[in-house]
């Protein structure tokens, strides 16, 4: 059981934290913080946390476990403040969903003496949950840098979530999320800008049927979502490059009335439901 876990960010992620960790009594006391208006304030009527804190460094003292779970835009500034504000042997971990940025950050304020670990749950962040974590999928990505004791405590974190470890190598835990998170999102806007932004769009909108609905979903905050983008910039160039040659391909078969697009589709198709068959 941990003795005392900040909490450092309390929107549906850090409060579904709290939740989890209060649920499996897994924590003797768990403080947060939160720069919004009285987000830690609800976040303690909501159970998610013991004590609400008005500053960082009240948050921090005395914690173990130090969990960021701030938009990564803002993961910077933190790790520089707990540099200060947290106690020497205590391990800092974070759930963005890039993880090398957040990681050079950690390695260039971090006194030697606070143990640092990446970490990324793979969850639809919705509404607090003390499920949310439940058997689903948790990277960990530890570097040469990480202390074995950091390592096991932030284990330890993910078996009281409910859920699985995965451990990766910080790029190549960035390029799969580039392609399986940041890509999706990206065709969505360019979608979304395409059919949506286009003069003829309100005698088009009559005609719009589910396939359009599910080709694109809501962006969500769009100051987390391009922060998120441009801290991963390298593989999710990579990622859009492929996309966009894809894309060429399509074109130019179309354009010269290529007959053979449909084993294109059909090889698509299986490769969807491959993809269902294992989820």
């Amino acid at each position: 059981m941990f003795k005392r876990v900040a909490i450092v960010g309390l929107d549906g992620m850090g409060a579904s934290i709290g939740l989890a960790l209060r649920q499996a009594k897994a924590a003797q006391q768990v403080t947060g913080f939160d720069m919004g208006k009285g987000a830690s304030d609800q976040a303690r009527k909501l159970g998610a946390i013991d004590v609400a804190c008005s500053r960082l460094a009240e948050a921090v003292s005395g914690a173990e476990l130090i969990i960021l779970a701030t938009p990564v835009g803002d993961m910077r500034k933190h790790l520089q403040q707990l540099a200060t504000t947290a106690s020497p042997g205590s391990v800092v971990t974070d759930v963005a969903d890039t993880k090398v940025a957040v990681i050079s950050w950690a390695e260039e304020y971090l006194p030697a003496s606070i143990g640092f670990v990446g970490g990324h749950p793979i969850v639809e962040q919705d509404t607090p949950s003390a499920t949310l974590f439940q058997q689903r999928v948790y990277c960990l990505t530890p570097t040469r840098r990480t202390p074995h004791f950091a390592l096991e405590k932030v284990s330890a974190l993910v078996e009281a979530l409910g859920a699985r470890v995965r451990f990766l190598e910080p790029p190549e835990h960035d390029g799969m999320v580039a392609g399986t998170g940041q890509l999706p999102l990206l065709a969505s806007v360019a979608l979304l800008q395409t059919v949506l932004g286009s003069p003829s769009w309100n005698d088009a909108s009559l005609l719009a049927t589910k396939s359009l609905r599910d080709a694109t979903y809501p962006i969500g905050n769009a100051e987390t979502i391009s922060d998120s983008c441009l801290t991963n910039s390298e593989p999710l160039v990579r990622w859009l490059d492929g996309y966009m040659k894809s894309l060429a391909e399509l074109r130019e078969r179309i354009a010269a009335h290529d007959t053979t697009l449909q084993e294109t589709f059909k090889q698509a198709q299986k490769l969807r439901e491959g993809w269902n068959s294992n989820t």
